[in-house]
């Protein structure tokens, strides 16, 4: 197995996209790409991973496999990748190799691969009939506001608005955006949708989002949100329980 990226820290950026939910995890090396599938400790959030192989600089994978690996350490490993340097991936000896390559000299990482079980959650089988497509920076700003007064968000989809709202014990603030306002660049809602989520899941969930991209939120009422963004090749989608509020 040879899995080799052009540009080393682009790999890191796109690892932290699981490194905010998920503690442990395990890599599916497949001929068609890298995925992990997993949920968070506290099984509120899952995230699905995947980097399809022309992401890569070269890849080339005899035997799929599964990697069972500390998350936060291949995290911490990854972030010594530095710009001009590629970084090549493969096992050695039961251990998982990271070996950073520049111009006449080589870094070699070895880290143990653990065994976690089979992995590869399975996602929930939800059909989304309302979903609004919004730029991460946004969005991001949304929650930093929500965040001075509240812990949880309150997301809404009508026709032709996205709305996100909190009410705290210390003021209340509302984010109104309209179908065709310049941070939205898709709204569909076949029924009005609402529903609540915990504001630092949200934020942990969009943190790794570049800001330039657009985030897609799926949202039905009182059931789980859908957040789907892409970053340096990789797409990750995650899946966020609501919390179920009495009227």
């Amino acid at each position: 197995m040879k899995i080799v990226v052009a540009d080393a820290p682009s790999l890191k950026y796109s690892v932290d996209a699981i490194a905010c939910l998920v503690e442990e995890g395990v890599f599916e090396i497949t001929k068609g790409g890298i995925l992990l599938k997993a949920m968070d400790p506290s099984q509120i959030s899952m995230i699905s991973f995947s980097m399809p192989k022309e992401t890569f600089l070269e890849y080339s994978v005899e035997e799929e496999r599964k990697v069972g690996l500390d998350i936060e350490q291949l995290s911490s490993v990854l972030s010594r990748g530095v710009r001009g340097e590629k970084a090549e991936l493969g096992v050695e000896d039961g251990r998982f190799v990271i070996r950073f390559v520049g111009e006449k000299k080589k870094r070699t990482f070895k880290i143990p691969i653990l065994d976690i079980g089979e992995g590869m959650q399975k996602e929930p089988k939800i059909e989304f009939k309302n979903y609004v497509k919004i730029t991460a920076d946004a969005f991001k700003e949304v929650l930093k506001d929500a965040k001075l007064v509240s812990s949880h968000i309150r997301l809404s989809l009508g026709a032709n608005e996205f709305v996100a709202e909190v009410k705290g014990d210390s003021g209340d603030v509302r984010a109104e955006f309209e179908k065709d306002s310049a941070q939205i660049a898709e709204l569909k809602s076949t029924v009005e949708a609402k529903a609540t989520f915990p504001l630092q899941y949200l934020d942990d969930i969009t943190k790794a989002s570049p800001g330039s991209e657009v985030i897609t939120l799926y949202i039905d009422t009182d059931r789980p949100l859908k957040v789907e963004y892409k970053i340096l090749g990789a797409e990750v989608k995650y899946y966020l329980a609501p919390r179920i509020e009495s009227e």
